[in-house]
């Protein structure tokens, strides 16, 4: 997981349909449209004549102020005595709907010139000024927010809002929680990887069960982590990698394998990486929390949180195609594993029979491809083994064994109560020592006659 930006961005195709937040900064009030002012920040002249492209100069990191002459909290400098001049730039402290505004994505060989965005993006944005309660909108340019957008080889790019620095002063902010942004990417094209299986191990369920429980998350996003975990450690807690430099399910780089370490003597077990792996959203990846709680809680949502958990948690090389790629992972394999079991099938299998399952029958019992004895045979579970079952309908089951899934006759199968597991086997031993001693009894009996 080797980090290519310091600064978390927000930006993943399929999230454009999640609800972006309406909320003003702090517990601001929102006003309905007809309460909004307007103010034109470029003096009567359109603001997106050209698209500003000077992140490569910015030189700071988003979370600073976007203007260098702001040298106190409040964004008044101060002057060599010390005391503070009185401004006459306007503060901006906040935006009335940050979040994913546009998503351009283009070709190889197509990237689009500076002046086409242009004509793309939109020409202003609602902002909240300092000292004024009611949202007002600006005429706005935008400005790439890290690197250099006309020479840059990359196939990802993230623009924000940019206003006149004579005018305006902007309040440092997130970019994923507190700005409006507009991400420009290249397809993949053919060379996205598709996994096609990831054989269950046995951390897989227990990470499930952590995102479900202690994240809040639906199954949909759960599934989005699981895809990206297999991806970067095949679940090992003990898993290196970029040369030694990065750690565990997560793949901690460098920094944030050193927190890791900090946060908790326990940071080789997988009990330690989870609980560190909470506290990094809740502390510094809260943007990416609160978007995978809010995608679907179906197959594209699962798609959504694998592309999204890439580009913002994990931040691999070629984020953008790996993205993709554990995207359709989350979506075809985990979602199929951990959510799809929910959803009553054609043949009316539902999640009733879920449980853990012993196969007591002589010989193999088939594992078919569909609800029919005249379905392909996949595999086949050996007398005595322990399955389990997804869903069913008191005929089929769908049942997960040694890596494969399909389907079963529920006939053959019986559920075991592994509470009750060890007093049934006592008391079928007891039972078999019972008979044992009545059968002995008989032939003492027949022996006399």
């Amino acid at each position: 997981m080797k980090i290519q930006k310091k600064v978390l961005t927000l930006s993943c195709a399929a999230l454009l349909a999640l609800p972006l937040s309406a909320a003003g900064p702090f517990a601001m009030r929102i006003y309905a449209e007809d309460e909004v002012a307007t103010e034109d920040a470029s003096g009567g002249e359109s603001s997106l004549s050209a698209v500003q492209d000077d992140g490569a100069q910015s030189g700071g990191s988003l979370f600073e102020d976007q203007n260098t002459n702001i040298q106190s909290r409040d964004g008044i400098p101060a002057d060599e005595s010390g005391k503070k001049k009185q401004s006459s730039k306007k503060m901006i402290i906040g935006y009335r709907t940050p979040g994913l505004v546009k998503s351009v994505t283009y070709d190889e060989g197509s990237k689009p010139s500076l002046q086409t965005l242009a004509a793309q993006f939109p020409a202003a944005v609602d902002v909240y000024f300092a000292g004024e309660s009611k949202p007002v909108t600006l005429k706005t340019s935008w400005k790439c927010a890290e690197g250099d957008y006309g020479s840059s080889s990359g196939g990802y790019f993230i623009f924000v809002p940019a206003f006149d620095e004579g005018k305006y002063v902007v309040r440092g902010m997130s970019l994923t929680a507190d700005m409006p942004y507009i991400e420009v990417k290249k397809n993949p094209g053919v060379a996205v990887e598709m996994i096609a299986s990831a054989p269950p191990t046995v951390n897989e369920k227990k990470v499930f069960d952590y995102c479900i429980n202690e994240l809040g998350l639906n199954k949909a996003a759960a599934c989005g982590i699981l895809a990206n975990m297999y991806c970067e450690s095949g679940f090992r807690t003990n898993a290196l990698g970029d040369g030694g430099t990065s750690v565990g399910v997560c793949q901690w780089h460098n920094g944030r394998w050193t927190s890791l370490r900090a946060y908790t003597s326990d940071w080789q077990t997988l009990e330690g990486q989870l609980s560190y792996m909470k506290w990094e959203l809740e502390h510094g990846y809260s943007a990416t929390l609160n978007a995978l709680r809010a995608v679907s809680d179906d197959a594209q949502g699962a798609y959504d949180a694998g592309y999204f958990w890439c580009m913002h948690f994990e931040m691999p090389d070629s984020a953008h195609t790996r993205g993709i790629t554990r995207g359709y992972l989350a979506k075809n394999v985990y979602w199929q594993r951990y959510g799809a079991e929910d959803e009553p099938d054609e043949e009316g299998c539902n999640d009733s029979f879920e449980g853990e399952y012993v196969f007591d029958g002589e010989g193999n019992l088939n594992i078919r491809a569909g609800h029919s004895e005249e379905s392909d045979v996949i595999g086949s579970i050996k007398a005595g083994d322990k399955v389990e079952v997804t869903k069913g309908n008191g005929k089929w089951a769908h049942v997960l064994y040694e890596g494969k899934t399909g389907l079963v006759k529920m006939e053959y199968l019986t559920a075991v109560d592994t509470e009750e597991e060890d007093g049934a086997k006592r008391q079928g031993d007891a039972g078999k020592a019972e008979t044992a001693q009545e059968t002995e009894g008989d032939r003492e009996t027949e022996a006399d006659e």
